[in-house]
C-alpha cells in the first residue's frame, strides 16, 4: 500500500497528539477529558509521581494511546499527529518559553481568583442590600399597622379583638443569571503545540504516514476495521493482552464497569484450529469474560463494515 505524505492543514478545532518514537501522547488534562467523556478514548496512563508510593494506583500525565486510538482519531479528523523532535537538545522548550507559559498559567489563575473574589463581593453586597430593604420595608409595615390601629382606637372604634391586617404578599424575586467568569482553569484546544520548538514537521492528518506506519498491513486494517465498528456500537475498547486478547470491550465507561469481552481477531480466510476456538473459550471462562471472535473482511465499502462478531463461552462436558 501506498503511503501518503502530502502535508495537509490541521482543522482549528483539531486535537493535538504528540507522536513521539512512533506513539501518540497526550501531556493535556483538558485534551485527556474530551478524549475519554467525548470520543470514548482513554488510553493508558503512564506518568508517575516520584513522591508516592503507590505508583499503580496515582499514574496521571501523559497518557499513551494505542495505534488503532491514534488511527482511530485521526482518520475521523478528530485530531492530529504533531511529531516531536527526539534531538533531546532541540525538543526541550527553551528558559524564555518556560517562562512565558508559566507567566500566562499564572496570569490565567490569578485572573480566576480576582473574578472569583469580586463575584463573592457581588454576591455579599447583593444579599445585604436584598436584607436591609426586607427588614426596612417590615417595619415601615408595622409602623403603618400601628398607626391604623392607634387611629381607630382614638376614634373609639376599635374592637378587642380585631384581627391584624394580612401582610401583602412580597413580589417575586426576579432571577438573575450570574456572568460567565472572566478567567477559567479550562481553555481553548490550540492545534499547534504549546512550545513550536518541539515540532520539526508539519502535522500529520492522513495514515499511514511514514513516521506512522499505521494501518499498513491487513491485519492492521483488520484491528482498525475492529475498533472503528466496537466505537460505533457504544462500546469501550481498551488493550487486552493481558487477558489473552486483542482488545478488551466493556459495555460502558470502563471506571464504571469491568470488561465483558475479550476479542480476537480473524483476518480475511485465516484458518482457526479447534485447539484455538477450546483455548479462547476457556480463557474467557477463566478470566470471567465472554470470548468475542471478531472476523474481518476487506470490502470497498468500508473497512468497519466488513467486520462480524461471534460470542463464544465455555461449557462443561456431561
Amino acid at each position: 500500500m501506498a503511503i501518503d505524505i502530502e502535508p495537509m492543514l490541521a482543522s482549528p478545532s483539531s486535537i493535538p497528539i504528540y507522536l513521539i518514537n512512533g506513539v501518540g501522547t497526550v501531556w493535556d488534562a483538558q485534551v485527556a477529558a474530551t478524549l475519554h467523556c467525548v470520543h470514548g478514548i482513554s488510553g493508558l496512563r503512564v506518568g508517575t509521581l516520584p513522591g508516592v508510593s503507590s505508583q499503580n494506583g496515582f499514574l496521571g500525565l501523559p497518557i499513551t494511546l494505542m495505534q488503532e486510538e491514534t488511527a482511530y482519531l485521526v482518520r475521523q479528523g478528530i485530531a492530529h499527529l504533531v511529531p516531536v523532535n527526539p534531538n533531546p537538545t532541540h525538543s526541550l522548550p527553551t528558559s524564555a518559553e518556560v517562562q512565558k507559559y508559566s507567566a500566562e498559567r499564572v496570569r490565567r489563575l490569578r485572573e480566576l481568583e480576582a473574578s472569583m473574589r469580586d463575584l463573592e463581593v457581588e454576591n455579599a453586597r447583593k444579599a445585604k442590600a436584598k436584607f436591609t430593604q426586607a427588614g426596612e420595608a417590615a417595619a415601615a409595615k408595622r409602623e403603618a399597622r400601628a398607626r391604623i390601629r392607634a387611629e381607630k382606637a382614638a376614634k373609639g372604634g376599635v374592637e378587642l379583638f380585631e384581627p391584624e391586617e394580612p401582610a401583602p404578599t412580597s413580589k417575586p424575586i426576579a432571577k438573575t443569571s450570574l456572568e460567565p467568569l472572566r478567567g477559567t482553569h479550562f481553555h481553548d484546544i490550540a492545534p499547534h503545540p504549546h512550545f513550536p520548538a518541539l515540532a520539526h514537521l508539519p502535522s500529520i492528518t492522513s495514515l499511514p504516514h511514514p513516521l506512522f506506519p499505521f494501518p499498513s498491513s491487513a491485519r492492521d486494517r483488520a484491528l482498525l476495521a475492529t475498533f472503528t465498528r466496537l466505537l460505533s456500537l457504544d462500546l469501550r475498547v481498551g488493550l487486552g493482552p493481558r487477558f489473552g486478547g486483542e482488545f478488551l470491550v466493556y459495555p460502558g465507561d470502563y471506571l464504571r464497569y469491568h470488561a465483558h469481552y475479550t476479542s480476537q481477531v480473524v483476518v480475511g480466510e485465516e484458518a482457526i484450529r479447534p485447539a484455538e476456538i477450546v483455548a479462547w473459550g476457556r480463557l474467557g471462562t477463566g478470566t470471567k469474560k465472554a470470548g468475542l471472535i471478531c472476523c474481518w473482511e476487506e470490502e470497498e465499502g468500508g473497512e468497519e463494515d466488513g467486520v462480524e462478531f461471534y460470542s463464544l463461552e465455555w461449557a462443561n462436558f456431561g
